[in-house]
């Protein structure tokens, strides 16, 4: 007897989105392979956005499933959270509103996340899995064939939970993960910054994270992004760090953030820490410790568990700033 299909939903977070989302749509109704339902929530959208999903979920009767807006979230992360708890399929893959999929997106990423799995040890064990990016305009125009190259972006060393802790290196729309992953994650605590990089820091910690090589999304940059591409400057870094009252500056600010990240960290050793490796836990709790620390034992710690960024410049920069 044959095995069944897996199943697979793509989680669509929609807010005032109608300008770009009928490319995303096409291209999702474009892919080869694996057959799949779309959960689509929006968060409230003032513009057509509710009227493109209907006539969409319409045409497309039992693969597009519109999960009701009880109350807007006000955050892209608070809307997956709500898709994250209305899925129960195997394997779940995450859109953005504004972006285009390549054809063999669903299919690539199910074999990656299959792969990580018999990796690991099972589909029992958290696996993750995303693709690389092609940089787009607002228009649709190139911009960068490779969102890595072009953030010069480590994504295997970057993949490794020390690095994770300071650093989220898996872009949302790019990653799929398994059912282990999602019910290991529950609900989201508060703290978490981002859905994808909770998820990250669960795959890390807990099972395993698959890098695939190609690009499979086109990514469109424009002035709507939450988040976005940023051209990695090691020389702009440097020449931040000679100028003084720059440094000054951005300080309190860069504090504050890293404040943020010691708390997602707390959060995340209060939730996983007894199923942690005695190293990943020593990582966590060394991490979220840095906020109680004074500049020059922040510095030591920091040095002492490799926590750094991508490359040698954006490092000495975060050194500077603790």
């Amino acid at each position: 007897m044959m095995a069944a299909a897996p199943s697979i939903d793509i989680l669509l977070a929609t807010y005032n989105g109608a300008r770009y989302l009928p490319a995303l749509l096409a291209s999702l109704a474009a892919q080869e392979g694996p057959a799949f339902r779309v959960l689509v929530r929006d968060d409230g959208s003032g513009d057509a956005t509710p009227d493109i999903l209907a006539a969409w979920a319409a045409r497309h009767p039992g693969r597009v499933s519109l999960i009701p807006t009880d109350a807007p979230t006000g955050s892209a992360a608070g809307n997956f959270a709500r898709l994250m708890q209305a899925s129960d399929a195997d394997y779940v893959l995450f859109a953005d509103q504004d972006d285009i999929w390549r054809p063999s997106k669903v299919a690539a990423t199910l074999d990656a996340l299959q792969a990580a799995e018999a990796r690991s040890g099972g589909p029992s064990r958290p696996a993750l899995a995303f693709c690389d990016l092609a940089l787009v305009d607002g228009d649709g125009r190139p911009l960068h064939a490779s969102f890595r190259a072009f953030q010069g972006l480590d994504v295997v060393a970057g993949c490794r939970l020390e690095r994770l802790l300071l650093n989220n290196v898996v872009t949302g729309c790019a990653m799929g993960v398994n059912r282990a992953a999602l019910t290991t994650c529950g609900t989201l605590p508060d703290g978490v910054i981002m859905h994808d990089w909770w998820l990250a820091l669960i795959c890390a910690g807990l099972g395993t994270i698959q890098v695939m090589p190609d690009c499979l999304i086109e990514y469109r940059q424009h002035g709507g992004n939450v988040v976005g591409a940023k051209r990695s400057d090691p020389l702009n870094t440097l020449s931040r760090l000679g100028r003084l009252s720059a440094l000054q500056d951005n300080i309190t600010a860069y504090r504050h953030w890293l404040t943020t990240l010691c708390h997602q960290a707390e959060q995340f050793g209060n939730r996983y820490g007894a199923h942690l490796s005695a190293d990943h836990r020593a990582l966590v709790q060394a991490f979220a410790g840095l906020r109680r620390q004074g500049p020059l034992h922040r510095r030591l710690t920091a040095l002492r568990y490799g926590f750094r960024l991508e490359t040698p410049a954006q490092t000495l920069a975060f050194l500077a700033r603790m």
